[in-house]
């Protein structure tokens, strides 16, 4: 009986125990869950920031070719291979004036005033008994301001002389030299001038006026030695386009009062720098020789000053 009481409270603890067992585990469980929905406090990590390469570009640099002249080849619209000269300057990017030969000749007509224009120690001042513009011991002292590029060319069928009249064919001669002109190494195709004899006047003209509206570069002006309507479109139309345009564009017409083609052509265009030599029968280069009132290379220099005047390098 005894034991039987002993046995009892025994029973009764066990029992709370096992309860109180039961409870703490599941206690300790909704611990367990509850620490691990705590949110953490440690920052993740964030990319690695690696800063772009400075970029250095490449200075190209500036090329000065020498003073000798280069003789070059190029292509006309119609697939026939013209020859030409280009005399660089002494600055890269720097102006150049194209010049046109009249049909008594070829781009050789020009030589000893291309090298007067380039002004790089080229020339070489010797007579010429036959031809005064080739006679360079005469030639005044080169006026004109800056550097200036020089090209010539050499029209179809024109070597040593015009052997066709084909006008036609030689604005498309025209038109390839202009483009080829704008592309020479070392020439702003923004600042192109040009000059011409007889056939050569009209040329540069046509030359000048079809550079601008073609829209590859610009041309500033054109002067003209004996000038006569030559090649189908008239000289005064194409004056008028220079001379209107916004700003207006200097065009100069030299001419001989016995020269009566050049007479009509170069008289009453408003705008136009009109210089007659008096009652004489010197057409083109024939212009261009020792006595003349006013020298026509320093009346070429000025119009290379008016033409560039304003002009940003």
């Amino acid at each position: 009986m005894k034991n039987k009481q002993l046995l009892i409270p025994l029973v009764l603890i066990i029992i709370c125990l096992s309860a109180c067992s039961g409870n703490l585990e599941t206690v300790e469980g909704a611990l367990i869950r509850q620490s691990t929905s705590i949110p953490s406090h440690t920052p993740e990590p964030t990319g690695t920031f690696t800063p772009a390469p400075t970029f250095t570009p490449t200075v190209t640099p500036i090329v000065i070719l020498a003073p000798e002249p280069l003789e070059v080849t190029f292509m006309t619209e119609d697939g026939v291979e013209l020859e030409g000269v280009y005399y660089p300057a002494s600055e890269n990017p720097a102006p150049l004036i194209v010049l046109v030969h009249w049909a008594r000749g070829d781009m050789t007509e020009w030589e000893q005033i291309s090298f007067w224009l380039q002004d790089r120690g080229q020339l070489v001042r010797n007579p010429d008994y036959n031809t005064t513009w080739k006679s360079s011991d005469w030639f005044t002292i080169d006026s004109s301001e800056g550097p200036l590029g020089v090209f010539v060319f050499t029209l179809r069928e024109c070597q040593g002389g015009c052997k066709s009249y084909l006008p036609e064919k030689w604005l498309l001669d025209i038109e390839a030299a202009m483009l080829h002109a704008s592309q020479l190494q070392g020439v702003d195709k923004e600042r192109i001038i040009t000059a011409g004899a007889s056939i050569g006047a009209d040329g540069a003209l046509y030359g000048c006026a079809w550079m601008n509206q073609a829209g590859f570069g610009s041309c500033l002006g054109s002067f003209s030695l004996s000038p006569a309507s030559l090649l189908t479109i008239a000289y005064e139309d194409l004056s008028n386009q220079l001379i209107n345009s916004e700003p207006s564009l200097p065009v100069y017409c030299l001419y001989g009062l016995r020269d009566d083609a050049s007479v009509e052509t170069c008289s009453g265009i408003p705008g136009l720098v009109s210089v007659d030599y008096g009652y004489i029968e010197n057409h083109g280069f024939e212009l261009i020789q020792s006595g003349q009132d006013p020298d026509p290379l320093i009346l070429l220099n000025e119009f290379i000053t008016m033409s560039l005047a304003g002009v940003e390098e």
